[in-house]
């Protein structure tokens, strides 16, 4: 038996002796090192997104096996062997009755036993009562739990775990997307539409995304990179369709999550947009641009605290992301709301010093110097800010707001 029954941590007790949990430990110390370093070596080396999925499958099934090996099996300088229940042990040294009088006389009339005849009476009843209880030790029978489970509940386990692996393979491979050569041909097709998102050819990824999805429909990326086409064309409700579409083939594509945010974002539908932004982050936490893009809102929701939480995230963790100049440029910005100048001016030309052609953050720091008395420096930043920008109205209004503060601060220079 699994040792006393009424002791409720019997089982726990059996676990630690046969080392379960010891080896589920060690092997899941290793897994989660094997599993990160996949995650970073994997896509440096060109291989593809299910590779990883793929680690993880087997580091799964891995666990399942070493829990059930490590119960039944013990390894031994012998070798490999079996686990003896506790309380299998025969008991050693122990006394036996004498099978007759004569070695009774002759106990008595050894000048060495030093006992009277009370003793030895008393010794001899010790002694027949002795092979019941040695008896009752040794001829306990083995827990049929145990004996059952090393006989039939692990071979069915094994068999079972096979039987998962072979015949439902073609299975898992529609998950990880290995050996599937539509799957494959889906693939070429989204990273061919993803050159021309690059490009901002929207049509022609579209076309790329549709062919994608004509030779593997449950291609989940492809559903949320046609999402992502179609928030860049303004079709704000097929992108979230599409999106739903992603997450329902895959649920733990954070990029889906973080489509989603975007086209809830554009729909002015700010509570569900932080609510998908947070999901697509705690998908993936590597995700820079969702952290971006959650500090953006919440400081367009005036939430500058909030924002500069998330964002202090991102910048302590990914300090080397290419993606670091938006945190950078979404924290000058919650400093300035908060009328925090001198920290706005620092993360702000941090972020001009990686991208100087981001138009916005120029509008930012020409803000913050502005409202920092940096005149001087104020409107050299403004010019900079009016030569980046596209937008025909923001130019006017930046033209005509540069005009003023120049003229003012001539005058000031002129007193």
């Amino acid at each position: 038996m699994l040792g006393n029954s009424k002791n409720p941590f019997s089982f726990l007790n059996e676990l630690r002796r046969r080392k379960v949990v010891k080896a589920a430990l060690v092997y899941a110390a290793v897994a989660y090192t094997i599993l990160q370093a996949s995650d970073i070596i994997f896509p440096r080396l060109g291989l593809p997104d299910w590779t990883v999925t793929f680690v993880m499958i087997l580091l799964i099934i891995g666990l399942i096996l070493t829990i059930v090996l490590s119960w039944v099996y013990d390894i031994t300088p012998e070798g490999l062997q079996i686990t003896k229940t506790e309380g299998s042990k025969p008991q050693e040294n122990v006394k036996v009755q004498p099978e007759n009088d004569n070695e009774l006389r002759d106990i008595n009339d050894s000048p060495e036993a030093g006992l009277d005849k009370g003793d030895l009476n008393q010794q001899v009843q010790t002694q027949e009562s002795s092979p019941k209880e040695v008896n009752r030790t040794i001829l306990k029978p083995k827990s049929r739990w145990i004996t059952g489970f090393k006989k039939y509940i692990f071979p069915i386990v094994v068999v079972a775990v096979l039987f998962i692996v072979v015949f439902k393979w073609q299975s898992l491979t529609q998950i990880v997307g290995f050996g599937n050569s539509k799957r494959e041909v889906a693939k070429s097709h989204v990273e061919n539409a993803v050159k021309y998102f690059d490009i901002k050819d929207y049509e022609a990824a579209k076309a790329e995304l549709e062919l994608a999805l004509a030779s593997d429909p449950k291609y989940s990326y492809a559903w949320s990179t046609l999402a992502a086409v179609s928030v860049k064309q303004g079709n704000l409700n097929d992108a979230i369709l599409q999106t739903i579409e992603a997450i329902k083939f895959d649920p733990t594509n954070a990029i889906a999550a973080y489509n989603m945010a975007i086209a809830l974002d554009d729909k002015k539908d700010f509570h569900q947009a932080i609510e998908w932004y947070t999901k697509a982050i705690k998908i993936d936490s590597t995700l820079v641009p969702a952290y971006s893009a959650l500090g953006r809102l919440y400081n367009v929701l005036n939430q500058p605290v909030d924002a500069i939480l998330i964002l202090s995230q991102a910048r302590d963790k990914y300090p080397e992301s290419e993606f670091i100049y938006l945190i950078y440029k979404n924290l000058g910005n919650s400093h300035l709301l908060m009328n925090q100048f001198d920290e706005a001016i620092k993360f702000l030309e941090l972020s001009i010093e990686i991208k100087p052609t981001e138009a916005e953050t120029n509008l930012y720091l020409a803000k913050a110097c502005e409202a920092a008395g940096k005149m001087t420096r104020s409107i050299d930043v403004w010019q900079n800010y009016i030569e980046l920008e596209t937008d025909t109205a923001k130019i006017l209004e930046a033209k005509n707001h540069l005009k003023e503060i120049t003229i003012r601060h001539l005058q000031e220079i002129i007193r």
